[in-house]
């Protein structure tokens, strides 16, 4: 595994960044009444009251089926539906822009010296998986006045997300005018040049242009901030043991996420941070900063990163 240049001093670690962007992640307060069909992985505003009694699942008429802030899963809407509850209270999905930013991008059909965007597309899959209604924009080029534009227009939006950003660019600069850098670098390995900022309040997340870096940033911070706007649980991601191939060097002032291969119980780290190594990736192993370096043969846990509720 391939490391990213080494973080400033002045780096946060994932657990600072995660406690200082979260600060401001207000949960969500506007609510929606939704049909039953529509329901699973959102929020109740209410508690949810069985207008048919259920013997077989000890529900009374009235009784309480699930509480407010219960989180409503497949396996819930079956017993809703049985109760007679036909609509449910939900908080509103938390609102999240995204905003590729290149002068070289295009949404499609790429020419000479163009490339096809996919970070924030790819990314906007997720935020919409995980509990986020997201405005995914075109791709806005490296012009002073344009990305001020783009990003004050996202500014109605929850959390805004740029991907493309390095710290020291055109971009950064017009953030820290509009608002305040927290941070233009993470402990975090790959992904160490994330930064994050708030504008008028709104938490902005600043994500380098590569898949992989990006990919990581936006599990370990953009998830559990959806999840906390929508006061919605922040689940453990599903994992499996598996047996290392290789010795997988670390950073040891970082947390380092590495993407694996898993096959007949046995993980093989990947190397790159292109599009083609998280569509390979079986799962990937987080290696808390300070900790030893895994080795070959050691028993590690691949957590499954698509699992996404």
């Amino acid at each position: 595994m391939a490391h990213s240049p080494e973080p400033d001093d002045d780096a946060l670690t994932l657990e600072t960044a995660r406690r200082e962007i979260g600060s401001y992640a207000v949960p969500v307060d506007r609510t929606d009444r939704i049909p039953l069909s529509v329901a699973v992985g959102r929020v109740l505003a209410t508690d949810a009251t069985a207008a048919e009694a259920v013997p077989e699942a000890g529900i009374d008429h009235e009784s309480t089926v699930f509480e407010r802030g219960h989180q409503v899963r497949p396996v819930d809407v079956g017993l809703l539906k049985a109760a007679g509850v036909n609509e449910l209270l939900v908080y509103q999905r938390p609102q999240v822009g995204i905003v590729p930013t290149g002068d070289e991008l295009v949404q499609r059909d790429g020419q000479r010296d163009e490339r096809v965007e996919t970070a924030g597309f790819t990314l906007s899959q997720y935020a919409d998986r995980w509990g986020g209604k997201v405005t995914y924009r075109d791709p806005v080029a490296d012009d002073r006045p344009a990305l001020r534009m783009a990003v004050q227009r996202d500014l109605t939006r929850d959390v805004l997300v740029v991907t493309g950003t390095t710290p020291g660019d055109t971009l950064r600069e017009v953030v820290a005018d509009l608002g305040t850098i927290l941070t233009d670098e993470l402990r975090l390995d790959p992904g160490h040049q994330t930064g994050l900022a708030v504008v008028e309040d709104r938490p902005v997340l600043l994500l380098p242009e590569k898949p992989v870096p990006a990919h990581v940033a936006a599990v370990q911070l953009l998830r559990p901030l959806l999840k906390s706007f929508a006061a919605a649980p922040l689940t453990a991601h599903p994992e499996r043991r598996a047996t290392l191939a290789e010795d997988v060097p670390v950073r040891r002032d970082a947390q380092s996420c590495v993407p694996v291969t898993v096959e007949d119980g046995t993980a093989t780290p990947l190397a790159g941070t292109d599009l083609g190594t998280v569509t390979r990736a079986d799962g990937w192993l987080t290696v808390p900063a300070g900790a030893e370096p895994p080795a070959a043969g050691e028993t590690c846990r691949v957590e499954n990163w698509d699992y996404l509720p």
